[in-house]
């Protein structure tokens, strides 16, 4: 939600930063900003596509 300036006192914003920051946090401290961009959550479904990939693939 970095991109999209939002409220504090928004509940959306807070229930979708409640529910991805467990998994962007860690990315962020090995992987920091480049700039203005933040990667993170690029990086997040990347790793989460590769583990559905082998999970599905063992399952088989």
């Amino acid at each position: 939600m970095t991109w999209f300036p939002t409220s504090r006192d928004n509940q959306l914003a807070r229930l979708l930063d409640r529910i991805t920051e467990p998994l962007l946090e860690p990315v962020r401290r090995i992987m920091p900003r480049t700039g203005m961009i933040d990667f993170s959550a690029m990086v997040v479904i990347i790793l989460l596509y590769v583990m559905l990939t082998v999970v599905s693939r063992l399952s088989n």
